[in-house]
């Protein structure tokens, strides 16, 4: 899983140079632990505001799911707003929209400020697999219409069919100031522009335990790092660094396969408009043309670090499922990242102890979600934020089955998903 070549996405993303190790005994600011999008943001905007920080990562940069998701950046959050509405109240679900947008902004404004080419490509497309679906996509467009922005465009059936190149969808909404990147060439430039920034970054540098003293620590193998506060940015990731954080979660690997070249006819038949889809189904599709013209597609979900042993039949399931005229295409790479999801699809986000904030959760959304948060962590720390305050006031249980009964519930999820949209 650290190797780069794996996914698709390194193909053509200049490599980063390896920092160093942690060794010895050292004092900083703020020590984050993890360096994904959460991590990194948050290390970038508290070295901004003058913090000495030390980033440091059990393996590589951008090695976990940052470095390795589908690329969709999208408006909302996981959860579409008439459940937002109806789980708390409308004043609440507006400002989670509204987060939702400046996630979107964030992002054009870090690359802007830090030159981060990412191969953005605006678009992002919602397609529907039912009447019903579709009914629950226009309500979520209606009620931001209601906020006096025009996010979206509506598509009827014919328009989408050609748009996505799938006769799969009955309607969509599609969004343009989102769209997707190639995530690695992002997580890279949020690091070059944190060590700018004057972070302290440390690679292959395993946490191992973590004390919530005055100072806290941040023991390691080689060392031990003190400071004034540590942030846990590891998300599906966690490990045993916190049992009542990792009750919160459930890991969970999604598989992502990657077609070989395909000619300009075939081309032609898919995605238009260089937009990137996803639909309602439930086996977590999601999909995009690469510059290199080819298809790479989310392809549901599995227990971290055991794929099954028939992944490219099942990946190639659901391309076909999707893109029919597909059947038989060659599978050049297949890889996954390890997501976390939460009982109620929202981020995690609070103050474990007094001196231990943390994050995670993000349930497929983080590719904007996360660097927002890192922003917020940074916020809460130097002053206040109002952002955090309205991520931590969210309730999140235990998900149900411990860490034992809930991984064979990931392959019965799994199987029934992929039953269910294959019988339509």
């Amino acid at each position: 899983m650290n190797n780069y070549s794996e996914p698709h996405h390194a193909l053509d993303t200049a490599p980063l140079p390896s920092f160093p190790r942690f060794e010895g005994q050292t004092k900083f600011d703020v020590c984050v632990i993890g360096a994904g999008y959460t991590g990194i943001s948050t290390s970038l905007h508290l070295a901004e505001l003058g913090y000495n920080v030390a980033l440091v990562e059990a393996q590589r940069i951008g090695n976990g799911a940052s470095g390795r998701n589908g690329g969709q950046l999208g408006y909302g959050m996981s959860n579409l707003q008439p459940d937002l509405i109806h789980r708390f109240n409308k004043d609440i679900a507006r400002r989670f929209w509204d987060l939702s947008v400046e996630s979107v902004e964030l992002f054009h404004d870090l690359c802007r400020k830090h030159s981060i080419d990412c191969d953005f490509s605006s678009g992002n497309m919602a397609c529907a697999t039912s009447a019903s679906a579709l009914a629950d996509l226009n309500h979520h467009a209606n009620i931001v219409e209601s906020y006096g922005q025009s996010f979206y465009k509506r598509l009827d059936k014919e328009l989408t069919q050609h748009t996505s190149g799938s006769s799969t969808y009955v309607g969509s909404i599609l969004s343009q100031k989102s769209g997707h990147i190639n995530p690695l060439k992002y997580v890279f430039g949020l690091a070059k522009a944190a060590e700018k920034a004057g972070v302290s970054i440390f690679e292959q540098s395993c946490v191992i335990a973590i004390k919530d003293t005055k100072p806290a620590k941040a023991s390691f193998e080689t060392g031990t790092i003190t400071a004034d506060f540590l942030i846990l940015c590891c998300n599906g990731y966690l490990g045993n660094l916190s049992n009542k954080l990792a009750n919160r979660i459930l890991p969970v690997d999604n598989y992502q396969a990657t077609t070989q070249i395909l000619d300009d006819a075939t081309i032609n038949s898919l995605i238009k408009e260089g937009v990137c889809v996803w639909d309602t189904s439930r086996s977590v599709h999601y999909f995009r043309l690469t510059p290199d013209k080819r298809l790479i597609m989310g392809c549901g979900i599995g227990i971290p670090g055991h794929p099954p042993k028939n992944l490219e039949k099942d990946c190639r399931h659901h391309i076909e499922w999707v893109y029919p005229q597909l059947k038989g295409v060659g599978i050049d790479y297949i890889w996954s990242g390890t997501l976390a999801g939460t009982n109620n699809n929202l981020p995690d986000v609070g103050q474990l102890a007094p001196h231990i904030f943390y994050a995670q959760g993000y349930s497929g959304h983080g590719v904007g979600t996360a660097p927002l948060t890192g922003k917020y962590l940074a916020q809460e720390i130097h002053a206040s934020s109002s952002g955090f305050k309205l991520l931590s006031r969210v309730k999140h249980r235990n998900v149900p089955g411990g860490r034992f009964l809930r991984l064979p519930a990931v392959l019965v999820y799994r199987l029934m998903t992929n039953t269910r949209d294959k019988f339509g």
